[in-house]
């Protein structure tokens, strides 16, 4: 799995908004201008978050964007999802499978790998990424201690 540089950079759009949460709305100039962001690239990312419920729009004299809803219920997960659809890690993942291979040996582990960092990235929320709380990705798909390969 790659994340695309779209969800990337919606990630790090977000990430603004959760930093300015409280504190109004945040003109898209602002949002790239704090990350060194593509405005024109932003826009159309902004537009599938909106979309999604993740972030409001606000037009007028003061308008510009907000969290549509609170950091804390905010998943990793659903932003990456508002930009790139539905996580799948390979064909077999998608819904409907795009694969057609009967008994593939191969689907289980593919399946779990899915429902792994499904869960990982559904656990992780904005504010804990914005407030600098949460763990490394890396450090939370380690495998637990005592059951890693030993050569």
């Amino acid at each position: 799995m790659k994340l695309s540089t779209a969800a990337a950079l919606g990630i790090q759009g977000v990430l603004v908004l959760a930093e300015r949460h409280g504190s109004g709305t945040v003109t898209l100039e602002e949002i790239c201008r704090a990350r060194a962001l593509p405005r024109d690239y932003m826009a159309r990312i902004f537009s599938l978050l909106s979309r999604a419920g993740l972030v409001a729009a606000v037009r007028g004299k003061h308008g510009g964007y907000r969290l549509g809803r609170d950091p804390g219920a905010i998943s990793l997960l659903e932003v990456i999802e508002a930009v790139e659809g539905p996580l799948a890690m390979n064909l077999c993942q998608h819904s409907p499978p795009r694969c057609e291979e009967v008994g593939c040996p191969v689907r289980p582990v593919w399946s779990d790998i899915q429902r792994r960092v499904s869960s990982v990235l559904a656990g992780k929320t904005i504010r804990d990424l914005a407030c600098g709380s949460s763990q490394t990705l890396a450090g939370t798909l380690a495998p637990a201690a005592g059951k890693h390969n030993e050569s």
